[in-house]
């Protein structure tokens, strides 16, 4: 049987193929190479530029942690959440027991306002690593997010316990408590915090501001601010304007159904509907909707300008706004009944409350009122929660605003 020799010219061909190890090697090169330039134009301030770049780099090595979290990151930057999202999912697929592509993952979510999302990844993150701060402290700011007081406590009380030198566990505690109204509580944390940071720490010292002033401490606000100054003149202007209660500022009575509260003691009924070519209040028993518009000083809470029972109308009873009807009642059969409020909206955009109420007419059409000495109380909150200057939460015609 006749022995055949190998072409040399075959085999020679055959060595100088490259491996698949070789080619993965070229590959990774130059998914690295594609990499630094994304780099460079994020060093460039020119983000858009680098997704091209980040996105052949994962093309050639689909492997790349690093491009995965440069695209991601870049997304974000470019909030582009939804791409930073569906670059995150990928990256935790490939490493499921990974808890940095967990808590990245929650960063999108939380960034897009996917709170509930962002807890559930930022949940396996800290299943993953249980003693690891981080994850814990991103847990808990969502839970902070999603006003979960408790459940933020308990975050970031694990993380003080993991981490105790960490300022960052004691401010946030500061700011939960600070949402929960225990001040005294949020002081003690937030003063750890500074300590910790050797007083160069603007959160926490801005929020150390805030609980003082949850707990009426003027004096401590007051250096608080100038304090907070000195390291962030924003945060200080912020904390500043926190001071400044709300007021109802002035009452206009609109040009539909005016109610003229400058009208004194026994006016009668019908002469408030003089504008009304119905002259509707001049019948027995019939009713007329009247409106007043309140002007703030700041932005209020929508939610809670509407709610009819933030709102008040009741006789006065001394002080500036005086006493209904002077304080002697004549002929009390003929009084008509307080009015009473129907609805209320809004303007955020002028900071205007329009009040709709209704009065009454007797039977006999001979009802009076003393517009003048009725106090509409408004007893609701501002954008921030903030209660009303109980030195300008009322209004009357006698007194005006007080």
């Amino acid at each position: 049987m006749a022995i055949t020799t190998p072409d040399r010219s075959a085999a020679l061909f055959l060595s100088i193929l490259p491996t698949a190890d070789t080619i993965l090697a070229q590959q990774a090169s130059l998914s690295n190479n594609l990499l630094i330039a994304g780099v460079r134009m994020l060093q460039k301030s020119r983000p858009e530029e680098a997704v091209p770049f980040f996105k052949k780099a994962l093309a050639m090595d689909s492997s790349s942690i690093d491009a995965y979290n440069y695209l991601g990151n870049t997304y974000l930057k470019l909030n582009k959440n939804d791409d930073a999202i569906a670059t995150f999912k990928k990256l935790v697929a490939m490493k499921p027991f990974d808890k940095d592509s967990a808590v990245t993952l929650g960063n999108a979510y939380a960034q897009a306002k996917k709170y509930a999302d962002a807890e559930t990844s930022y949940k396996k993150a800290v299943s993953l690593a249980p003693n690891d701060n981080l994850a814990h402290y991103s847990l808990g700011q969502t839970y902070l997010l999603q006003n979960k007081l408790k459940e933020a406590e308990t975050e970031f009380q694990k993380v003080t316990r993991i981490s105790p030198r960490d300022a960052n566990g004691y401010y946030a505690l500061g700011a939960t408590y600070n949402k929960m109204g225990k001040y005294d509580t949020a002081i003690s944390n937030l003063k750890q915090a500074v300590n910790l940071k050797h007083g160069d720490f603007a959160l926490a010292e801005t929020e150390l501001g805030y609980a003082y002033a949850g707990k009426g401490d003027d004096y401590l606000l007051q250096k608080q601010i100038t304090k907070v100054g000195t390291l962030d003149t924003a945060a200080a202007q912020l904390l500043k304007a926190s001071t400044i209660k709300t007021k109802i500022l002035n009452v206009d009575y609109g040009p539909n159904n005016p109610f003229y509260s400058q009208f004194g003691a026994y006016t009668p009924l019908s002469m408030l509907s003089m504008l009304d070519p119905a002259k509707t209040l001049e019948s027995p028993n019939a009713t007329k909707d009247f409106t007043m518009i309140f002007q703030f000083n700041g932005d209020m809470d929508s939610t809670s300008v509407k709610n009819i029972t933030n709102w008040k109308i009741s006789k006065a009873a001394g002080g500036k706004a005086g006493y209904y009807n002077h304080g002697y009642t004549l002929n009390p059969q003929t009084q008509a009944d307080l009015p009473l409020m129907k609805s209320v909206s809004y303007d955020s955009t002028k900071q205007q409350a329009t009040i709709t109420f209704s009065l009454k007419q007797n039977a006999t059409a001979n009802a009076v009122i003393d517009p003048s000495h009725l106090v509409f109380k408004f007893s609701g909150v501002d954008v921030r929660g903030k209660a009303m200057d109980t030195n300008g939460d009322e209004f009357d015609g006698f007194g005006q605003v007080f």
